[in-house]
């Protein structure tokens, strides 16, 4: 999100209860993130399940992570049930999108957020933050895939890396959890982020 925009939007909520969310985060902390859902055009998909897993330096806080699981939506068919295994009946006690997205956000603050493909999960909730809330998701983000990238070809500049999910976490000798889980990927996407932490520091993202 652009600066004047976070700006405009942190003057225009100053008195709601997500005024905090448009701060500058001066913290160290990363939120790894991951959501299912039933499509790839966040424009028109919508979320099934959500993941928030907190990294604190070294560490996953794995004890602290936000799991959320919400009602099942009719555009939920046999194509992305293939993938993730989410049924209708899974997400019968599921929450409203305005409940998932209350306590997804007082979850995760104004930490900044990771992800694989992460502009896609950024687009989906923001287009639901604005429907619901009235502005889109502010966070800051990072791309595990650019992270990886950026270190491999520091290493061979003349080789272009695969970046599938997969093969990066069978070269960052990090375990597949749970693939197509929101736990499951978020975890492994925060295990290969610290994985790639000697070269790529905090403190420079």
């Amino acid at each position: 999100m652009l600066p004047l925009k976070r700006l405009w939007l942190a003057r225009k909520f100053a008195g709601s209860p997500w005024h905090h969310l448009f701060e500058a985060y001066k913290g160290e902390e990363v939120i790894a993130i991951d959501t299912e859902t039933t499509g790839l055009d966040p424009r028109r998909a919508d979320v099934l399940t959500i993941a928030a897993v907190p990294i604190r330096g070294r560490r996953v806080l794995t004890s602290q992570r936000l799991e959320l699981t919400l009602q099942a939506s009719p555009k939920l068919t046999g194509d992305s049930i293939r993938i993730h295994g989410l049924r209708h009946q899974d997400l019968s006690a599921g929450l409203t999108q305005k409940e998932a997205l209350e306590r997804l956000l007082g979850f995760i603050q104004n930490r900044p957020l990771l992800g694989y493909h992460v502009r896609f999960d950024i687009a989906l909730l923001s287009r639901l933050t604005k429907e619901h809330l009235g502005f889109e998701l502010p966070n800051r983000h990072l791309e595990l895939a650019h992270i990886y990238r950026s270190r491999q070809l520091r290493k061979n500049p003349d080789i272009e890396p695969h970046l599938g999910f997969e093969q990066m976490a069978t070269h960052l000798r990090v375990p597949l959890l749970a693939r197509h889980t929101a736990f499951g990927d978020a975890l492994t996407t925060a295990l290969m982020y610290l994985a790639l932490q000697p070269e790529q520091s905090l403190s420079n993202r």
